[in-house]
């Protein structure tokens, strides 16, 4: 004994109906591997529908053509042809007219009046899916294209939409190709950025980092700087933005527009929170009139910190008493810290001087092991001392700073920058890119990032993902 069901489609107003497909599962032999429908029966019944819908909507986008546009003449059907199409439930086969070109103008026109190459026959569908390939399968090849590597994509894209093959090229392109048409969407609002009157932000950060990439042999570099980076307002994420093309005007327009969606205006206060990498805060500057003043990095600060806090904390486990000295090297330490944290930059660069005077009397009649330790804590000294003097005008109180909700380390920028870049790029792999290639594909990967991916596809097809469907 066993159970069968039949599965029907019709269309309305139409009194014939096609069976799409059939199901049986037996009654007493049953085991749990019979429980409803598996992948594969749900995947055939869903492409045999595909298929029956489409092939209807071929024909009545036939008969909706069938007349010319200039003259209103009826064109014969030449012959039918088998079409396969990949949609996001498949590959299906359809059959498509052929109809005998009118000759009432002197050259073929396309549908924008343009002139086309001369031929007897043509088809209409063409101009519905003239990629044979669906909006979705697109959307999925960028979504996974930019999530992972083409190859890994093209797999992922053929698990999920059951078809029997996908090449990496296919992906690579549909990725790089939905890059190029968000640069050019972002380039119109960075372009025409600044013009907001209301709802602008009082208060915008701004985090930014770079990292470099190694090229292919075609380029005419070994390796190219990306600029990546994402505006914060009020705490809360608002947009990234990359460029990898060595063009500053391009990289300028695209943190404009990722302000502009943001909510800048020209008085907004913008803070730039960076590495201290030449040319990152002047990138911003260039865009944004108002600038929070500058602040050191105090994570490069504490780097430094730390290299002369090591050997100068250092001990040995031998029957060797510590020098006085070391104690009072790691007091004048913990005073220089103090300082530099609480914004008393000058008095700091002076306790770093006589900590580095004092080492350099001192290395010699101090015993081996801490002998070595003084000297390498002189020269991490002298480096801090360096480091000091060139940004004593950044050096402000990190304190007070941190209390009132600023960001004093550029680690916000280099977690962007690792998001952003170092996942998809995977330097571990020695991947080489080309610049086209990657920047189109970080466009692709900040807006999928973002969530606005699949509206980027509702602007470019109508009705992408809009269900018509009813319930009677």
């Amino acid at each position: 004994m066993e159970m069968r069901w039949t599965v029907y489609v019709q269309r309305e107003g139409s009194a014939d109906r096609v069976a799409l497909v059939r199901f049986r599962r037996p009654v007493e032999t049953a085991t749990v591997g019979d429980f409803g429908l598996s992948i594969v029966e749900g995947r055939l019944l869903l492409r045999t529908l595909q298929t029956a819908i489409a092939q209807d909507q071929v024909v009545a986008y036939d008969l909706h053509r069938r007349h010319c546009r200039h003259c209103g003449a009826y064109r014969q059907i030449k012959d039918w042809r088998p079409r396969v199409f990949t949609t996001g439930l498949g590959e299906i086969r359809v059959r498509v007219p052929r109809v005998v070109s009118c000759l009432c103008t002197p050259d073929p026109l396309d549908d924008h009046d343009e002139s086309r190459d001369l031929r007897y026959s043509e088809s209409p569908i063409e101009t519905l899916l003239p990629s044979r390939r669906t909006p979705e399968v697109s959307y999925l090849c960028a979504k996974h294209g930019a999530s992972s590597s083409y190859r890994t994509a093209a797999q992922h894209v053929v698990a999920i939409a059951g078809l029997r093959g996908l090449s990496h090229a296919s992906v690579r392109k549909e990725t790089v190709h939905c890059g190029e048409l968000i640069e050019d969407a972002q380039f119109y609002v960075g372009a025409f950025a600044g013009g907001r009157k209301q709802g602008g932000a009082e208060h915008l950060r701004v985090a930014i980092d770079g990292t470099v990439l190694t090229a292919t042999p075609s380029q005419e570099v070994s390796k190219f700087e990306v600029i990546a980076g994402r505006v914060e307002r009020d705490g809360h994420m608002g947009r990234r933005f990359v460029c990898a093309v060595p063009r500053r005007t391009l990289a300028r327009v695209l943190v404009a527009a990722a302000l502009e969606q943001s909510g800048w205006t020209p008085s907004t206060l913008v803070d730039v929170v960076t590495d201290g990498a030449r040319g990152m805060r002047s990138l911003v500057a260039g865009v944004a009139p108002r600038m929070a003043p500058k602040i050191l990095d105090w994570f490069r600060l504490a780097m430094k910190l730390h290299a002369v806090k090591s050997p100068i904390f250092a001990r040995t486990y031998y029957r060797i008493d510590r020098p006085e000295f070391m104690n009072r090297c790691e007091r004048l330490w913990k005073r220089i810290r103090n300082a530099l944290w609480r914004g008393r930059g000058e008095a700091a660069i002076e306790m770093t001087r006589s900590l580095v005077a004092s080492l350099h009397d001192e290395i010699k009649v101090l015993p081996p092991f801490y002998r070595e330790c003084a000297v390498t804590a002189h020269g991490a000294a002298g480096a801090l001392l360096t480091f000091l003097v060139n940004n004593r005008k950044d050096l402000v109180d990190y304190q007070r700073a941190r209390k009132s909700g600023r960001r004093i380390s550029s680690a916000s920028a280099e977690s962007v920058m690792n998001h952003v870049v170092n996942r998809r790029m995977s330097k571990r792999q020695q991947m080489r890119w080309s610049m086209k290639g990657a920047h189109c594909l970080l466009q692709t990967r900040v807006e999928l990032l973002d969530g606005r991916l699949e509206g980027h596809f509702v602007k470019r097809f109508p009705h992408f993902r809009t269900p018509e469907t009813g319930f009677a």
